[in-house]
Order: C-alpha cells, then sequence, then structure tokens
C-alpha cells in the first residue's frame, strides 16, 4: 500500500496501519513531521521539501513528480492521511 502524509496528526493514524513493504510518501506539509518508520520505504517529496526548508537525509528517499507517480503505478491502493 501507498500511503501519503499531507499532515503531522496524519503520521500518528499512518504509523498506526502500516505494514512491512508499505510506502510512506510525505507531501505537502507533511515534509516537516518526516522520520523513519520501521520496515517500510520512506519518501519525500522533493518540491514540497525545498518549499518548506526541509533537508532529505538518509533517513528518506526524494520523490519528485514522476517518481510518486510511478508509486501510485506499482500500488493497487493508496491513502491518504492529514
Amino acid at each position: 500500500m501507498l500511503h501519503l502524509v499531507q499532515a503531522r496528526p496524519g503520521l500518528a493514524k499512518c504509523k498506526e496501519s502500516v505494514q512491512h513493504g508499505d510506502d510512506v510518501v510525505f507531501i505537502g506539509d507533511g515534509v516537516v513531521c518526516a522520520e523513519p518508520i520501521s520496515s517500510c520505504r520512506v519518501f519525500i517529496q522533493t518540491d514540497d521539501a525545498k518549499r518548506c526548508g526541509v533537508n532529505i537525509d538518509e533517513h528518506a528517499e526524494p520523490c519528485n513528480r514522476t517518481d510518486l507517480v510511478a508509486l501510485v503505478v506499482k500500488h493497487n491502493q493508496s491513502v491518504s492521511w492529514r
């Protein structure tokens, strides 16, 4: 499953339902609360990170618009967390 975290309150909800092998993308204002989540890959949307002044460090992979489309295509299901 693909999880799109858009805000800090959504992060807690996401962490409760994420499963091994899921992908998590921090987008919009959610980039400011990005953190590692065990057993899944974590991405940070690059345009939003730049807008918010967030550095992408070793716990996450950068994700541009093309990468985000590829992740959506890869997963049969996605959920947005606000």
